[in-house]
């Protein structure tokens, strides 16, 4: 806020609006306790009004919003949806959900319509699908796989998604301190367990897979979970934390084929811990410990949860910013909030200097030619002699 208030010029800052919006997290703490999350909102809403801008207020957006304006974002970044080019799909992971959108052929609303947002931008009409998994971020979904691990309530597992020779005390009532888990919590279980890592790719994915269910749909198709979900089209952007652990994990190329990344990830998490924590002495430990099971995660919601295949893969694009911009989903937020994105195409724009002169030339040659032939009919007929009677 700060920033913001160095960076726009001083007279404009009561003319500027200021929106906060608040996706997954809140989403998740607003069905466990609606008092706490009604506080947060007020504390922080308190705190902005400080500042010299238009406070419009704050709410908690849909994961289908979140999930729309993303795409949003990444389309009108790239100048796609000015120029009514082809559009490029979203791709959106946090730490409590993840998010996909993208406009398809095959798609016109009529199966499973939740799954769809209309949009008239600039002109043209776009028929989106959009989906967004609560409880399927990077951060809530590694409890769901360790409330997987854990569903007998042992001392101690021996987890393939972390490194060989990482070893953690955690505990029970932690693990399960979330809505996406605290009904899996077992019913015998100790205060604590020791958290081994093991270290393999194969068996992690195993792991992974069993948080989906991949046995349920009553659609012609669909993801997971028995979620509708039309065939994949075109290019897509990943960004957020699909950029961020890739980038990490120097797998953000999508030339690389599939099978090259799976290596590099098996190869990665069988590197031991010590060893690990050597290479990035930076990096917060608890942040660390987890770039396996993320990388693991990422490349599996890709390919099994969404259906990209190994010749499909390359058609994402990990991005951080477009343009010199974030990409994500508060910018699509904003245009929609100021209607900054008009509906219809602006006018034409006017001529330069230059054609319009050249214009208004031809036109005065015109009306010159066509008031000279208007004036035959006055002329003497000068094809025969004049004849005396």
């Amino acid at each position: 806020m700060q920033e913001a208030e160095q960076k726009v010029p001083r007279k404009r800052h009561h003319q500027t609006p200021l929106y906060l919006g608040a996706t997954a997290g809140m989403r998740l703490l607003n069905m466990e306790n609606s008092k706490a999350s009604e506080k947060v909102f007020q504390a922080v809403g308190a705190a902005l009004q400080k500042f010299p801008f238009s406070y419009q207020g704050a709410r908690i957006l849909s994961g289908q919003e979140e999930g729309a304006f993303g795409w949003v974002t990444v389309n009108y970044l790239d100048d796609r949806l000015k120029q009514g080019l082809e559009t490029i799909g979203a791709l959106d992971l946090g730490g409590a959900s993840t998010q996909i959108s993208f406009v398809s052929d095959n798609y016109d609303g009529s199966e499973s319509p939740s799954n769809s947002v209309t949009f008239r931008l600039y002109g043209n009409d776009y028929n989106l699908y959009t989906h967004s998994f609560l409880c399927y971020g990077k951060d809530q979904v590694l409890r769901l796989a360790l409330a997987h691990q854990t569903q007998s309530g042992p001392t101690t597992i021996l987890d393939p998604c972390f490194h060989p020779g990482y070893t953690e005390t955690k505990n029970y009532s932690v693990l399960y301190d979330s809505p996406c888990v605290s009904d899996r919590k077992p019913l015998e279980d100790p205060v604590t367990f020791i958290h081994n890592g093991q270290g393999n790719f194969q068996q992690c994915q195993e792991v992974v897979k069993s948080v989906f269910n991949f046995t349920t749909c009553k659609y012609s198709q669909c993801s997971f979970n028995g979620v509708f979900q039309p065939h994949l089209q075109g290019p897509f952007g990943a960004f957020s934390a699909y950029y961020f652990v890739m980038n990490f994990l120097n797998l953000t190329d999508t030339s690389i084929p599939l099978e090259t990344v799976k290596e590099k990830l098996t190869s990665y998490c069988a590197t031991p811990w010590k060893e690990i924590v050597k290479q990035h002495p930076n990096v917060k430990l608890s942040y660390l410990a987890e770039y396996c099971f993320s990388g693991t995660y990422i490349i599996t919601l890709l390919t099994e949860g969404y259906n990209f295949t190994s010749k499909s893969y390359s058609d994402i694009k990990f991005i951080k910013k477009i343009k010199g911009s974030d990409a994500g989903w508060t910018l699509g937020y904003m245009l929609n909030l100021t209607n900054m994105i008009p509906a219809e195409a602006p006018d034409t724009p006017p001529l330069p200097h230059a054609g319009y002169v050249s214009i208004v030339t031809v036109m005065a040659l015109l009306l010159f030619i066509l008031f000279i032939v208007s004036l035959r009919p006055l002329w003497p007929s000068c094809s025969k002699q004049p004849q005396i009677v």
